[in-house]
């Protein structure tokens, strides 16, 4: 949109400044910051399963009308309408732990939430080749917003067709695999409650969680956001090749999730570490791992080999959130889980909004490695600081306020599950 001679040049270019390029990238995380808990919480009263529907289906129009907007209204429209799709994505991520909560056996859980979130990843890597073919196309970067509205009027269909609130209101599940997903769930309600806010503000597990995401998510908005225009500027590549550089990292992450997943589950049914190591251990390999190779990146200079093989290994590494902070919320509150993914996920988005802006105002040369060296080092530091809180007061163990109001079905270690 803002350099014709790396896509279709027969399109319009936006002469918009670094600042402004900011501003829009970082627009969506406004909408979604502010939905998260409003999200978690419509969840525990409405049906997941609709709540979804809507909010995709709103954004996929908004997909589609994304170029339109662009050049009625410019960056500013444009940040309008990014906010709107934040809004209506921001139920995605909440709603899914519970309807987690509510389908996955403790002893499947790693594997559940890797490879139900990993859809994100698999998103991104598909995306980002694709989008690059689709701006050098003759339908131009508009074929990009057109192309994503119908991926997600598509999905909403199968969604609509497909999915449940739960096994027990699934029309085709077997008698068998019902029980068995029912029977296996500890402290687990279909009643619903009044969310305890003062209980879940003041427990330190959870805060200790909180940190977690904060640190993740400034890393991860300067890598999502920000590593195009580093591999276009400083790399030197065009678009196109981008598209398909830029995937690789995410190829890799989706790759990795599935045995990381596995091992996870595997330690935790056979009882080799416990629950609280083996979440620690994860989240620091992910962030401190992570953060270290982003770091080493900002001291290659122009060495593409040696820069795509350390963007690599930093995306990559966060295949181990999957079974670390980003399941915790399970652990601590599986009733209330939506409602604590969509508190802390919704505050992450403090820092994927602050990334981009930091990046605009320190990267005033988009070719300046010196430049791009300090926003790598300030990223490895705030993913380092949360990962420390982490580890100091994270906790696996679920939270008293976790109870509706009745007794708890069976211990979980009291359960036969194969």
């Amino acid at each position: 949109m803002t350099d014709r001679n790396s896509s279709n040049p027969d399109f319009h270019e936006f002469n918009w400044t670094e600042k402004e390029k900011s501003a829009i990238l970082s627009s969506f995380f406004w909408g979604y910051l502010v939905i998260q808990a409003p999200a978690g919480q419509l969840g525990q009263y409405f049906s997941p399963k609709l709540l979804l529907l809507g909010a995709n289906l709103i954004s996929a129009v908004l997909a589609g009308l994304t170029p339109t907007a662009a050049f009625i209204g410019g960056w500013k429209l444009l940040c309008a309408l990014r906010v709107i799709q934040g809004l209506c994505q921001g139920f995605a991520v909440p709603l899914s732990y519970t309807l987690i909560s509510k389908w996955a056996p403790p002893n499947e859980r790693n594997r559940y939430v890797g490879f139900s979130l990993n859809g994100g990843t698999l998103g991104a890597t598909a995306a980002m080749p694709l989008c690059g073919l689709l701006a050098s196309s003759s339908g131009g970067w508009p074929s990009i917003f057109y192309f994503s509205g119908l991926l997600g009027l598509t999905w909403s269909a199968l969604w609509a067709w497909f999915a449940a609130d739960s096994p027990a209101k699934h029309q085709s599940i077997s008698v068998e695999e019902k029980e068995y997903i029912q029977k296996s769930l500890m402290y687990v309600s279909e009643d619903k409650a009044k969310t305890p806010w003062s209980q879940i503000f003041t427990s330190i597990p959870f805060w200790a969680l909180i940190f977690a995401h904060l640190g993740n998510g400034w890393a991860f908005a300067v890598i999502i956001t920000e590593m195009p225009s580093y591999i276009n500027s400083v790399l030197g590549f065009n678009i196109a090749t981008n598209g398909l550089l830029s995937a690789l990292p995410y190829l890799a992450m989706w790759l990795l999730t599935f045995p990381v997943c596995w091992l996870a589950d595997y330690l935790q049914k056979n009882k080799i570490i416990p629950n609280s190591v083996a979440r620690k251990l994860w989240t620091t390999i992910a962030q401190t791992g992570g953060a270290i190779m982003l770091v080493s990146m900002g001291f290659v200079g122009r060495d593409a080999v040696a820069a795509m093989t350390l963007l690599t290994i930093t995306v990559a590494l966060a295949a181990f959130l999957f079974s670390g902070y980003n399941i915790n919320h399970l652990d601590l509150s599986p009733n209330f889980a939506g409602v604590l993914m969509g508190i802390a996920n919704g505050l992450e988005n403090i820092t994927t909004i602050l990334a981009p802006l930091t990046v605009g105002w320190v990267v005033e040369d988009t070719k300046s490695v010196e430049q791009w060296r300090i926003v790598f080092i300030i990223s490895a530091f705030v993913s380092i600081t949360g990962n420390l809180i982490f580890l100091i007061f994270g906790s696996t163990e679920t939270q008293p306020w976790n109870t509706i109001n009745q007794k708890p079905k069976k211990k979980e270690n009291e359960i036969n599950i194969p």
